[in-house]
């Protein structure tokens, strides 16, 4: 239950990283965003501590990895000893370079975690990983452009075409500043549809918080903002 988007910032030499986290309502806040010395590099993000993970991250090179859940709209069997998805992230992380956290991420068994699709980028270089519970599959993204990956516990299908026409309607309609279309996407909420909105609310969950990655050249720095609570901010 996540939205993630990426659109080129600075000219076109920067990154921008928007990711809505939604959650049940009795799961436990996470811990705001640290720095956290991994194996080889230092990452910042926040930590679940329920699985003792991350969904979204970056590290000192400017690779960024975020993970979001998949509902496919069909069950497979449970996987024994299943680990936490948030695991993955720190994993990616701490590799020294984009090509090393692709090759962490593609070497993955997808048997250990419930579905998800996983996200590694660095400037204009990104891969997007696929679990459908016992494959992995991988394909390069276009990030020259608005990009957009959503889920939700009601089916992927449910919210993504809503969602996906906004994204795109809204990155038409403010070409010029989609710095400012991101954000206004990440806010939007329909009335009369809550439940399929960016910023989700139902009775048994709703969006959580939201965190901003920029990544120009060696400038990197991710922001955090518990919804209903105060921003914080921290440099990698």
């Amino acid at each position: 239950m996540c939205t993630l988007t990426v659109i080129p910032i600075r000219l076109g030499i920067g990154m921008r990283v928007a990711f809505n986290r939604d959650e049940r309502r009795d799961r436990l806040p996470a811990f705001p965003p640290a720095t956290h010395k991994l194996a080889r590099r230092r990452a910042v993000y926040p930590v679940d501590p329920v699985g003792g993970g991350t969904w979204i991250g970056v590290n000192d090179r400017g690779v960024v990895a975020a993970v979001l859940n998949r509902t496919a709209g069909f069950a497979l069997p449970a996987a024994g000893g299943a680990r936490s998805r948030g695991l993955i992230v720190p994993a990616v992380l701490s590799m020294d370079d984009f090509d090393s956290a692709v090759s962490a991420a593609s070497r993955i068994d997808p048997a250990q975690y419930a579905l998800f699709r996983l996200i590694v980028l660095r400037g204009r270089r990104a891969v997007v990983f696929v679990s459908d519970g016992r494959r992995l599959s991988s394909a390069a993204a276009d990030m020259t452009r608005p990009f957009l990956l959503t889920s939700s516990s009601l089916g992927d299908k449910v919210v993504a075409g809503p969602r996906a026409r906004l994204f795109h309607a809204l990155m038409e309609t403010q070409r010029s500043r989609w710095p400012t279309a991101q954000q206004d996407f990440h806010d939007h909420q329909w009335p009369l549809r809550p439940e399929v909105s960016v910023r989700m609310e139902r009775s048994d969950a709703r969006t959580v918080s939201r965190t901003l990655i920029d990544v120009t050249g060696d400038d990197i720095r991710l922001s955090y903002e518990p919804v209903f609570d105060i921003a914080v901010s921290q440099a990698a």
